[in-house]
């Protein structure tokens, strides 16, 4: 059905939304259709309806039938909507929700004649009939406001596409893909209009499976059909599949079951390509519906392994030993990516909870129950993984994996101890947090030293590189150097008044005797420590050696004031008699001022 509509549509006028171009085109298909079974009303008085039932159907050109009578219904009545955009005239409304009515109708006819006939219609286009009932269903209840039922009804279309894409080629897997990305819109508009959006966001998955929960048991039937049809078209692509690629080694697949079941984890591994803007709770919950089929895998490879090992006891040949070889190289290859999955989601754990705490969520209300505990075990548990990626037979041997796995573990163990120093520096045990620092530092050092050589021989490595980039460690010796300043300023403002008199001790034992090498450069060097710390090289003075400088002596001209003459004993000495020299001396406005008498 949606190979036919989309085809059709894409053919005759759709692409530039000419609708009248369209419903010509079904009218003249049908007319040509109905020709060529036979099956045609006859003209004006011999005009007879000729319904189409299940005994009638002998050829699918009849199911062709009643779906361009659909389109042709629909077409027609997105002509009326395009000519009229607003709608006012209630005789066009009515023409309009008349047309998708009929619309719905027959697609409805259409999927009960594909269920009716189940022996000779395959599940695909069974499924294919329902998604494409629910949908023009949900266009009249949409035109109709009728919110939770168009809901539904887009959900269930959604829903089965999002399946159908699942089990198929890659042509009808587009296709799938191009139909959902038309109902989204119209599911998001309901989840707007029945109030439904989180933090004014509407997620279109929470949606689609709410709508499914609320349907109840019908949708449980409708899912396990579209489960066996999935099942159905993952057996018949690994009859195709004889070989996976890892590292640039082939591992052939000789065992059906363990080719179906490594198809069936590759494409639950895909979806989750399809959840990029979803929220995070549906991806962990993708990620976990990936580890439960990695270890469905594992189950099948451990029953060839067994069955290889009985065969191997029985008869011994150098193809039974390569046999055996490419068995424990696809199980490492399974282990491999499980744990590679298992990383990528605790890594998504450790993205969420570093948002409660530090990002942009860092609220007191929504931190109560979230600590750095939590981040810390989250890279824990990314270190034991990479810890057992090590530990897998054949990695050892390759070099470049071993290295780029190596690096990766030193950069997680950073980030580890990064946050647990945080941890400490929250309860003020600032010793601790700057051990830590250090010895998260000490792991940078290790990445950089070894970058280089990882990233010369790891040239044109493939995408599932576990490399350490420069961007990264540069990031995280960043956040260590700024980090460990703050924890240096928290202590000393913490310990500062405890220290005051170590301070004062230390500026009262200062001496100028010492010099450092570069005050003293003009003459060779006898030795370049000090007498109070002979390992260490002296340098330069830090802080800063105290220095005598000259300074201009600070004068007052106020003496003269406090002077006082015996003026008496200077007339005596002089020969004058005492009342000359009072009336010679001490008259005038000038003698008050300088005080003489």
């Amino acid at each position: 059905v949606l190979s036919l509509t989309s085809e059709a549509r894409n053919s005759y006028g759709l692409r530039r939304q000419e609708y009248g171009r369209y419903r010509h085109h079904c009218t003249q298909r049908l007319h040509r259709i109905r020709k060529t079974l036979g099956f045609t009303h006859g003209k004006d008085k011999s005009f007879a309806s000729r319904p189409i039932t299940a005994e009638t159907i002998t050829d699918e050109k009849y199911l062709h039938l009643m779906l361009f009578q659909a389109e042709r219904a629909w077409g027609y009545a997105m002509e009326i909507k395009a000519l009229s955009v607003a709608l006012d005239d209630t005789r066009k409304q009515q023409h309009y929700m008349n047309r998708l009515k009929k619309a719905a109708k027959t697609a409805g006819e259409l999927e009960a004649l594909c269920s009716t006939k189940a022996g000779k219609v395959d599940v695909r286009s069974t499924l294919d009939a329902q998604a494409y009932s629910a949908l023009m269903s949900g266009y009249v209840l949409f035109e109709a406001q009728q919110w939770q039922g168009a809901l539904e009804k887009f959900s269930a279309a959604r829903a089965i596409y999002d399946k159908l894409s699942l089990a198929g080629t890659s042509h009808q897997e587009a296709l799938c893909h191009a139909a959902m990305d038309e109902i989204d819109p119209n599911i998001r508009f309901c989840g707007y209009r029945l109030r439904l959006a989180k933090d004014g966001v509407i997620n279109v998955e929470e949606l689609v499976k709410m709508s499914a929960a609320n349907k109840g048991s019908g949708s449980d039937v409708l899912m396990r059909e579209i489960e066996h049809l999935i099942a159905q078209t993952r057996q018949e692509k690994a009859q195709d599949l004889e070989s996976i690629q890892w590292r640039s080694k082939v591992l052939p697949l000789k065992n059906p079951k363990l080719a179906t079941a490594i198809l069936a984890a590759q494409e639950t591994a895909a979806e989750l390509n399809n959840l990029q803007g979803a929220a995070s709770e549906a991806k962990l919950e993708q990620f976990d519906k990936v580890l439960q089929a990695y270890a469905e895998v594992e189950k099948h490879v451990k029953k060839a392994l067994k069955e290889d090992a009985v065969a191997a006891a029985k008869v011994k040949s150098s193809k039974s030993e390569q046999n055996t070889a490419d068995l424990n190289m696809i199980a490492t290859y399974i282990s491999y990516s499980s744990l590679r999955t298992a990383i990528d989601r605790n890594l998504l754990l450790a993205k969420d909870i570093y948002n409660k705490l530090e990002g942009d969520e860092a609220t007191t209300d929504r931190n109560e129950d979230v600590h750095y505990q939590n981040l810390v075990k989250a890279y824990d548990n990314v270190v034991q993984n990479l810890t057992a990626i090590q530990e897998l037979p054949g990695v050892a041997a390759d070099t470049i994996l071993a290295s780029e796995v190596e690096s990766k573990l030193l950069y997680y163990k950073a980030w580890r101890c990064f946050f647990t120093a945080t941890a400490y520096s929250k309860l003020s045990r600032h010793v601790e947090a700057i051990a830590l620092f250090d010895r998260a530092q000490s792991y940078a050092t290790q990445i950089r030293s070894g970058l280089g050589r990882s990233s010369a021989s790891s040239h044109g490595a493939s995408a599932d590189s576990f490399s350490v980039t420069e961007n990264e460690l540069q990031e995280i010796e960043s956040k260590i150097r700024g980090r460990k300043c703050q924890v240096h300023a928290a202590w000393y403002l913490e310990n500062g008044q405890e220290s005051g008199d170590g301070i004062e001790d230390k500026l009262l034992s200062m001496s100028l005797d010492e010099k450092s090498l570069d005050e003293r450069l003009d003459s060779y060097p006898t030795s370049i420590t000090s007498k109070a710390n002979p390992t260490v090289p002296h340098l330069v003075d830090f802080p800063p050696a105290l220095q005598p400088i000259p300074a201009k002596p600070l004068f007052f001209d106020i003496a003269f004031n406090h002077m006082d003459y015996n003026h008496d004993a200077l007339a005596a000495r002089a020969g004058r008699p005492k009342a000359a020299q009072s009336e010679s001396s001490g008259g005038g406005w000038f003698g008050s001022i300088w005080g003489r008498k």
